[in-house]
């Protein structure tokens, strides 16, 4: 069973508090946490609501919605900490990278929120990979031209949706309209702007370029600093007297914050995170940001890159692979025999990213015979997202060599040891159990201790680790041969999925 990290009493919490409000695709929760990052007892809320989602690839969530969301369960964790509360000098937010939204100029929302997950946009991208040097895009955004990212999207809204596009005074992501709902004022972190595909990574402003082609005004987007901000909104000052002096650091990506919670910090370390998605990160203080074929560079913050790639395939396929096959033990199927016959299995049930960023890329099992059963379906599909994992090892190490350490974070890889031995076997690498848990909330209200000057350096948090699951080298040899396999068959099916 997954051990969570000590949490302390409310009574011996050490000033000053940081609230940090975790906001995932399917929900959001609120945590708090102490001077040293340490959760506080009980102190906890949450609030799940699942995507909008439909055939042509929507991924969708309602932004007033998460806002209240939001107010309601920060309600509940004020409640719960009473007088303690007035000792919250930090408010964090983690959220999504690559989300999008359109805001009126009354301040309300033109669009739903257009998460990384939605593909509807795989035909502007593909567009405007033909209008702009993809090559040159890629090394000045650190983001190939892909449905995940915005430049496809704003796109995809003013040929689908012009009404809304005409309507639209401002474009940001969910965090960003939390605080421009809160605080009344727009302001995007470096963190959260260079995820976008419109930043510039060594200019550290919005891509004047990019901008210009897609006749999108740079005045439309949020002013670009990770400087805390102050000030509620008379109306929540009243609701929140505890948070009238609090600062509110911008919202951070919720994958830079997953590597500082799990104290995966430094050139020579990267987390492999899989919840709904999965990724493989490394972060690091640098004014050098790398270019990574076939993955990305984003920022933690105006000093230090986040590098590495991503999989649109994750924690989302056992949801599918139990929603389709629910009379099927997963963990028995893979600790049998492999699956009848030639079965391989593309698990691309919502695109891909790292290493083919093929929006329109979609799953497929090959080699099923009369002997097939479901186990060996289930299995191919788990097994298929574990090649996607080697696959992601050989694009991050391959720009950033030198990776020495590999710590396993995120909610489903961490409750399911069978799954990172899995991944250890696939990547060939013994990967490390992190103990910090709830580790994207950590890792920004870490973030937001530095920022308002109550740590020196985010790696003064100690995160703990836990155990180290080793690679086997006979399941590794045939790991290494499914991803042949499995190549191949993306190959073949490539020109269907264009």
């Amino acid at each position: 069973m997954l051990r969570e990290p000590l949490a302390i009493p409310l009574r011996d919490a050490r000033s000053p508090m940081v609230l940090a409000i975790d906001i995932g695709t399917s929900g959001l929760r609120v945590f708090l946490f102490d001077g040293r990052a340490r959760p506080i007892a009980h102190c906890i809320a949450h609030a799940d609501r699942p995507l909008r989602i439909s055939a042509d690839g929507e991924a969708t969530v309602d932004a007033d919605e998460r806002v209240r969301a939001a107010c309601a369960t920060i309600d509940v964790v004020l409640a719960k900490a009473g007088r303690r509360a007035s000792e919250i000098a930090a408010v964090a937010v983690s959220t999504f990278w690559h989300s999008l939204m359109g805001v009126d100029a009354a301040g309300r929302p033109t669009t739903r929120v257009l998460t990384w997950a939605d593909t509807r946009a795989r035909g502007p991208a593909a567009a405007l990979r033909r209008e702009v040097d993809p090559i040159a895009t890629h090394a000045r955004t650190g983001c190939v031209l892909h449905a995940s990212y915005l430049p496809a999207k704003l796109r995809w809204l003013r040929e689908h949706d012009p009404d809304a596009y005409a309507r639209t005074r401002w474009w940001m992501s969910l965090g960003e309209y939390l605080y421009l709902r809160l605080l009344g004022a727009r302001r995007a972190g470096h963190g959260m702007a260079s995820a976008t595909g419109l930043y510039d990574q060594r200019l550290r402003r919005w891509d004047r370029p990019l901008l210009s082609h897609l006749v999108v005004g740079e005045e439309t987007l949020s002013p670009i600093d990770d400087a805390p901000l102050g000030g509620l909104l008379p109306a929540y000052v009243r609701r929140w007297p505890a948070l009238a002096n609090a600062k509110w650091v911008p919202a951070i990506g919720d994958g830079a914050c997953s590597n500082v919670g799990a104290g995966a910090i430094g050139r020579d370390t990267a987390a492999l995170f899989l919840g709904t998605s999965a990724a493989m990160r490394v972060v690091y203080p640098s004014s050098d940001p790398p270019v990574v074929p076939g993955g990305w560079t984003y920022r933690l913050d105006a000093s230090r890159i986040v590098a590495g790639g991503a999989l649109s395939s994750g924690g989302n396929v056992l949801g599918w692979v139990a929603r389709a096959f629910p009379q099927v033990d997963v963990v028995r199927a893979l600790r049998g025999a492999p699956a009848v016959g030639p079965l391989i299995a593309l698990p691309l049930l919502a695109g891909d990213r790292s290493p083919t960023w093929n929006d329109a890329a979609r799953a497929a099992v090959a080699g099923i015979g009369l002997g097939t059963t479901a186990e060996d379906i289930a299995r191919a599909m788990v097994e298929g997202v574990a090649y996607r994992a080697l696959r992601l090892w050989e694009v991050t190490s391959g720009a950033m060599p030198g990776i020495d350490r590999l710590i396993a974070t995120g909610g489903t890889l961490l409750a399911l040891p069978w799954l990172m031995q899995l991944f250890a076997d696939a990547i060939d690498r013994p990967l490390l159990m992190s103990l910090a848990g709830e580790g994207s909330a950590r890792g920004a209200a870490i973030a937001a201790l530095e920022r308002i000057g109550a740590l020196d350096d985010i790696t003064a948090v100690r995160s703990p680790i836990g155990r180290a699951f080793r690679p086997r080298a006979a399941a590794h040899a045939r790991l290494r041969a499914g991803t042949e396999r499995q190549r191949l068959l993306e190959e073949a099916l490539a020109p269907l999925m264009s």
